[in-house]
Order: C-alpha cells, then sequence, then structure tokens
C-alpha cells in the first residue's frame, strides 16, 4: 500500500490535483466561519462595550445632575452673607450679642435652602469657631451633631472634624449617616471647607447624598454587565461601589485617559471601561470579568467549529465520492492510449498524458492527410500531364476523372497557362534551413497556390507540376471570349509580378488561345509550348500569348528567311580583322535590327542567323591564319554557351561577347604584325648603313648628313634608328672603322701619322690623333713605336 502510494504521488497523478483542489474548496468554509467568527466576535464586543459606555454614560448624566444640585448649593450657601458671618466670627467680635440672634435667623435660612433642595439627603454648616453645626431650623454642638448623624465605627469624631478642617478641600468622601428611623446607612457626602482665618480652619458646608440612589443606577449597569460598577474621585479611590465583593480602597490604575483596557487582580482578569464625570473630578467605572464577558461570545464560538466540523466531515465524504465518479472516466480514456504509453512523461498527470497521445494522433492523421493530399496531387498532375499530351486513358470516363480528381469544370471554354522557372537560385539562397528538395518543393508550393488563387478569382485554375515549367489548365466561366483571353494576359501578369515582388521568384508564362471543347486541351497544350519558345526572342520574364507570337509568324511568312548579305558579312569580316570591335558591334546590331524589330523572322530561323554570324567569326579567324591560335577552337565552351542560351537576348550577349575577344585576338595579331614588318624594315635599313659605311669610310667627305641624303632620311632619326638597333652611334661607327684601317697602314706599310690619317679618311691629323687616342687609350705615335720597337 506504501509503495502504491509513493507510485501515486511521484506519478503526480490528477488525483492529487483533485484532492488538493477539494481540500482547497473545503477550506473556503472553514476561512468563511473563521472569518464570521473573528467578525461576530468583534462586533459582539464592540456592542458590549457601547452598551456599557451607553449606561455609564447614563450614570454620569443623573450624577451629574445631582452633582450640579449639590454644585450649586453649595454655591449659594458660600455666598450668603449671614452663613459668612457666622463662619468668619469677625462681626462677634465687636457685637457678640448679635451672635445668638444671628444663628437663630441662619437657621430659618437653612430650612429655606432645604425646600428649594428637596433632593438632597441632608445638608449643615459646620463653624469652626465654636464648634457648632448650623442644620436647617436647628443649630447643634459639633459633638451632638456628629452622634446624631453620622457616630460609627467607619468614622470617629476625630477622623469626621479632620475632614471639616481641611484646607481649601472641596470632594467627596464616604461616610455613614443615621437616618430619621435611626438606621445607618451610606453615604456620600461632599465637602467644601472655606478658606483659613490666621491660619485656623474656619468651616465647612457639608451636603450629604444617599447611596441608595446611587446604587438604584450602579445595579442597573450591574445587572446588564454581570460585572462591577464604581464611582472614584480623582485619586481612584472608589467612593460608590455596586460590587459585594471586596474590592481595593485605592484602585491601582489611572483611568484618567477613559476607555477601556484590561485589569488583573487576584488571578482574574477584568474588562475595565471608565468615563470622566463633566461636572466633576468623579470618574464611573465599570469592572466585568473576562470570562463573564466572553461567556457571551461562547456560543458563537462553539456554533463555528460545529459548521467547520461538519464541513470537513461532509466534505470529505463527498470529495471521496466525487474523486471516485470522476476518475474512473478517466481512466478508461488513459486505458484507451496504452499504445501511447511511451509518450507519457516522468512527473507528467493523466490530463498531459492523453493531451500528448491526442496530439499524436492528431499529427498522424495530419501527416497521414498531408500524404494523401501529396498523392492526389501527384495522380491529378500525372493524370492531367497524359491528357495535355493527348494520351489520356479513356478506360476510365470522364467524368469520373474529373469527380475523382476533383476537377471543376466551369464551362467548355478553357486555356492553358505555362510557367517557366526562371533563374531558381535567387530564391534558394533567400531559403535557409532547408535542403535543396525541401526548397524545390516550396517553391512549387508558393507558384502552385498563388497562380490557382489568382485565376480563381473569376474561373478555375489547376496546375500541374512538371519540373521548371508548370502547365495550367484554366476552365474559363461563361464570358466573351474577348474577355476571357483578357482574364487569361491578367491573371499571368499579377501572377509573374506578386512572385516577383513578394518572393524573387520570376516566371515567364505562355498562353494559348482559347478554346471551346476538352478535345483540344492537348492542342492548346502545344501552343503553350509553342509560345514558350519565343523566350528566345522575346526574353525572359515575358508574358508570351500565342495569338501574338502567330501575327508575328504571319509577318515573317512573307519574307523567304532571314536577311544576312554577303555585303554585310564581309563588311563584319574586315571589321574583325582589323580589331575594330565598336564598327563590328555596331554592324552586328545593325544585322540583328533587320531581322528582329520591324519583321521578326521564325524562330528556327532566328538560331540559324545567330548560328551564321558565330560561323561568321569563325571565319575571319581563319582568314586571320590563326591556326592552332583559334581563341574560338581552343575554348569551345563559347560555342556552348552560345548554342544554350534560352533568348535571344543572350545569345546576342553572347555573340557580342565572342566579337569581343575575336577582335581583341584581331587587333593583338595586326599589331603584332606590324611590329615585325617594321623590324625587319629596321634590320634591312641597318645592314644597308653598315655596308654603305664599309664601302665610303676611307671617303673624307663620309659623315652623318651624307648617310641622311643617302638614305632619304633626317641625319638625326637616321643615328637614332641605328643606335638604337646596333647599339652604337653613326659618326662612333665611321670612327671605328677609320681607325681599324689606321693601325692596319701604320702595321703593315710603314706609314707615317699623317699619311696614315690621310688614307683612312681623317682630313685634319689632329682630330685623327684625339679620335684614335679616345679609341685606343694611346696616340699613333705610341702605338708606331711599339709596333717599331
Amino acid at each position: 500500500m506504501g509503495k502504491t502510494n509513493k507510485r501515486w504521488w511521484a506519478s503526480r497523478s490528477v488525483l492529487l490535483t483533485w484532492t488538493l483542489s477539494y481540500l482547497a474548496v473545503l477550506l473556503l468554509p472553514v476561512i468563511l466561519s473563521s472569518i464570521v467568527y473573528y467578525q461576530s466576535s468583534r462586533m459582539l464586543a464592540d456592542e458590549i462595550h457601547l452598551a456599557n459606555n451607553s449606561l455609564l454614560r447614563q450614570l454620569r448624566e443623573l450624577m451629574d445632575k445631582q452633582i450640579e444640585a449639590v454644585n450649586r448649593l453649595d454655591f449659594e450657601l458660600s455666598w450668603n452673607t449671614k452663613f459668612r458671618e457666622l463662619v468668619d466670627q469677625h462681626k462677634y467680635a465687636i457685637f457678640p450679642e448679635e451672635y445668638m440672634y444671628d444663628l437663630y435667623d441662619a437657621t430659618k435660612d437653612m430650612s429655606l435652602y432645604q425646600s428649594a433642595y428637596g433632593e438632597t439627603d441632608l445638608f449643615y454648616i459646620y463653624l469652626a469657631a465654636r464648634e457648632t453645626v448650623l442644620l436647617p431650623g436647628v443649630y447643634r454642638s459639633a459633638r451632638f451633631a456628629y452622634n446624631e448623624h453620622h457616630k460609627s465605627s467607619m468614622l470617629s469624631y476625630e477622623e469626621w472634624t479632620d475632614i471639616l478642617q481641611r484646607q481649601k478641600f472641596k470632594g467627596f468622601v464616604p461616610v455613614k449617616r443615621n437616618n430619621e428611623n435611626g438606621v445607618q446607612v451610606d453615604a456620600l457626602a461632599y465637602v467644601s471647607t472655606y478658606d483659613y482665618e490666621e491660619g485656623k480652619p474656619s468651616g465647612a458646608n457639608v451636603i450629604l447624598i444617599d447611596k441608595s440612589n446611587i446604587l438604584t443606577s450602579l445595579l442597573n449597569i450591574e445587572a446588564f454587565s454581570k460585572g462591577h460598577v464604581l464611582i472614584a474621585d480623582a485619586d481612584n479611590n472608589v467612593l460608590v461601589s455596586s460590587s459585594s465583593e471586596e474590592l481595593p480602597a485605592r484602585l491601582p490604575f489611572d483611568t484618567q485617559s477613559g476607555g477601556m483596557f484590561i485589569w488583573e487582580s487576584g488571578g482574574r482578569q477584568y474588562e475595565v471601561f471608565s468615563i470622566q464625570s463633566g461636572v466633576s473630578n468623579l470618574k464611573y467605572i465599570s469592572l466585568v470579568p473576562s470570562e463573564v464577558y466572553w461567556k457571551k461570545a461562547e456560543l458563537v464560538r462553539k456554533l463555528t467549529y460545529i459548521s467547520i466540523l461538519a464541513s470537513l466531515l461532509g466534505g470529505g465524504c463527498l470529495t471521496y465520492i466525487f474523486l471516485r465518479k470522476n476518475y474512473n472516466p478517466l481512466r478508461q480514456i488513459v486505458g484507451a492510449f496504452n499504445n501511447k504509453a511511451a509518450l507519457r512523461e516522468k512527473g507528467t498527470n493523466e490530463f498531459h498524458f492523453i493531451q500528448q497521445a491526442v496530439d499524436s494522433t492528431l499529427n498522424e492523421m495530419d501527416n497521414l492527410m498531408l500524404e494523401m493530399k501529396k498523392q492526389h496531387y501527384s495522380l491529378r498532375s500525372g493524370y492531367m500531364m497524359k491528357w495535355f499530351k493527348g494520351k489520356r486513358d479513356h478506360e476510365l470516363p470522364l467524368a469520373e476523372a474529373l469527380t475523382a480528381f476533383d476537377i471543376r469544370l466551369l464551362s467548355e471554354d478553357f486555356g492553358v497557362l505555362l510557367l517557366y522557372m526562371e533563374d531558381v537560385d535567387i530564391f534558394l539562397e533567400r531559403v535557409q534551413g532547408k535542403t535543396a528538395a525541401e526548397k524545390l518543393r516550396l517553391l512549387h508550393f508558393i507558384v502552385w497556390n498563388v497562380v490557382e488563387e489568382l485565376v480563381n478569382v473569376k474561373h478555375r485554375g489547376y496546375l500541374v507540376e512538371n519540373d521548371d515549367a508548370m502547365p495550367c489548365l484554366v476552365s474559363l466561366s461563361g464570358l466573351p471570349q474577348e474577355e476571357q483571353a483578357a482574364d487569361l494576359l491578367q491573371a499571368a501578369r499579377s501572377a509573374q509580378e506578386f512572385l516577383a515582388q513578394t518572393y524573387s521568384i520570376y516566371i515567364t508564362v505562355s498562353i494559348s488561345r482559347v478554346h471551346s471543347g476538352l478535345e483540344h486541351i492537348p492542342q492548346a497544350y502545344q501552343e503553350a509550348l509553342e509560345a514558350m519558345e519565343y523566350k528566345l526572342v522575346m526574353g525572359k520574364q515575358e508574358i508570351l500569348a500565342y495569338e501574338d507570337i502567330q501575327r508575328y509568324s504571319i509577318q515573317a511568312d512573307t519574307d523567304s528567311g532571314y536577311y544576312y548579305p554577303l555585303q554585310s558579312e564581309q563588311q563584319l569580316i574586315n571589321y574583325v580583322k582589323v580589331g575594330d570591335f565598336p564598327a563590328a558591334k555596331a554592324a552586328l546590331e545593325d544585322i540583328l535590327q533587320m531581322n528582329f524589330s520591324a519583321h521578326p523572322v521564325k524562330l528556327p530561323l532566328a538560331r540559324c542567323l545567330i548560328l551564321d554570324l558565330a560561323g561568321t567569326l569563325i571565319k575571319s579567324m581563319g582568314e586571320l591564319g590563326a591556326g592552332r591560335d583559334n581563341i574560338l577552337i581552343q575554348n569551345p565552351k563559347i560555342i556552348d554557351r552560345l548554342s544554350s542560351s534560352e533568348t535571344l537576348s543572350e545569345m546576342q550577349e553572347q555573340l557580342e561577347s565572342m566579337l569581343k575577344e575575336v577582335c581583341d585576338y584581331a587587333a593583338a595579331r595586326r599589331l603584332q604584325n606590324v611590329q615585325e614588318n617594321r623590324q625587319r624594315a629596321l634590320t634591312e635599313l641597318i645592314s644597308e648603313v653598315s655596308a654603305f659605311i664599309d664601302n665610303h669610310y676611307t671617303d673624307p667627305g663620309l659623315n652623318v648628313s651624307l648617310l641622311g641624303q643617302q638614305f632619304d632620311m633626317k641625319p638625326t632619326y637616321l643615328s637614332r634608328l641605328f643606335k638604337e638597333q646596333s647599339g652604337e652611334g653613326l659618326l662612333d661607327t665611321i670612327n671605328k672603322k677609320r681607325i681599324d684601317w689606321s693601325k692596319q697602314l701604320i702595321a703593315d706599310k710603314r706609314l707615317t701619322v699623317q699619311e696614315a690619317a690621310e688614307k683612312s679618311g681623317f682630313n685634319d691629323v689632329g682630330t685623327y690623333i684625339r679620335t684614335f687616342k679616345k679609341l685606343e687609350g694611346i696616340t699613333p705615335g705610341k702605338y708606331k713605336e711599339t709596333i717599331d720597337g
């Protein structure tokens, strides 16, 4: 079991996800219940606080009214002149006889105040100087008054007089009071002392409030809050308490700020509420035990716990039931994909596995449909190519074949477009990351979709994939024939422009005539092929309509052939032989213009003309005597490029290239011949000049000028040519001949220097001596001495 749970957890089964989801749903009521409990507790606490504060405010209103009455009575007693004279005793130091009369009169006034302030229990004035207490209608000695009204173990006579003799004291004091029935009751005495006279107490006003009236209000609050209600003075001394429990006489906390806080005493916690009197320094305090305070929220807490427990138990049972009910169908679906188990990745749940299995199945179906579609198009292309070539299988009914290959004809009218791919390398270089076969398939796919989409705007087109040339059968809608032909031309032009601008795919399109009747499909295809052949003349990336080509052919039939007379051929040969490329190119362009501008020749004759012009160039090379040096024979690829050209412009370009090479060769050959002839003439001239010098060097008149006259050339030019060819000047050659001859004369005939100079052609013996020394390094005399010696 442990291993099963471990596998269930490790496989990240959807059960885990669902369980966590249901638990999250279960947590929602728990969270909501907690929030409700928290908010309810706060609301309950706020209501209790509000109720306690409200009761305390009611108590304050009641007490403040009584305190206001006490304050008014105290004010009137303090400022009554009769009472003031009795307290001060200044008058009676002068008129002592009037004291008793004033005392009696004051008791009458006290009775009047008693009638006006009936809510007060008892009030009197303490006369410290006389130890007398002035009561309504009567006066008593201080001790007698104490014994009559306050005598108790709680408050002795001395303590009572100490309170009455305080200096500048105004406040409440808890006391005992004997009522008319002699019963001792709790009372609250308001004591207001007069200022001291000469350092001695003068008296005090005492106003008593029956505690029973106060306790009635306090008990109402206690009954509601189940706590204790207190009245304390500014020093936190408890003046009145509704509690029967023993509480500290002085509260050990600060209640100046009011509000609510927690106080702990004797192991118990109290919720303390306090409020300040509006007319005195008294404070009204409510002490509620915390257990009593929160007992009211216990029911809410229990209901909350019960609801949470019920939610968890009920939700857990429902979770188990729903998990089983919902997972069984999912498990059956997973079982149905057992053959895809290898696809399941570790850590994925059933939904991911189902998604992977479904995606895999859909991919397989897509691949299968794609292969079927390819097979369908391949079979359709094969069938239509046989149809184009007139080899359709007649055993298969045409209607069934059209239905099987999804060919829907709009009418009996149709035309054929033939698309030829030009410069496909431009497109193939742009496509990266694919093999050459994939690039070609992409090329055919793009052309296929673009052409069929443009044709299908008004008609119905069916393109056939066939290497570089792709025929398209266009089933035309029922429009006039002129509009049908115009639509074919527009579709071809739109396809050509769109493919070139968008994909850099360049095509040449040929268009057949519009035919009616499916039996004419082979004829239409043949017309498109014939029109495509005129790409040689019209150039690449053109729209070749068979009707236009047919009109050109009719015009060309009026001529016997192409225009290329012998005179033009000889002129071209002459230009080539002299190497004049501009003139030869102009002559070639004139010949081509005569044949292809106004009246274009037929395509076969155009090919013959181009080859005839190439033959002229070869003939020119032969007349130049090139022999084995013929560049056209040594480089046969030039002829191959010309014959493999697909358009007339390409042929003309190749022909001009051949013409340029032949003219360059002829010019170089002509320059070489000129240089050879010139060299040969110079050699003969130098030989003649040398022979003339050999025959006439003994003539004293032989010089450069004479040689120039002899050979009809300028002396300086002849001298420069002679020096360039022989390496020495004419005068040096003449002098060298003469010196050699003079040396021979001196040696053989024993002539003198003078005689040798004259015999060797020197007019001046000095010139002879200088020349001899220049050439031989010694004078003629020295030379003669060497011979004679």
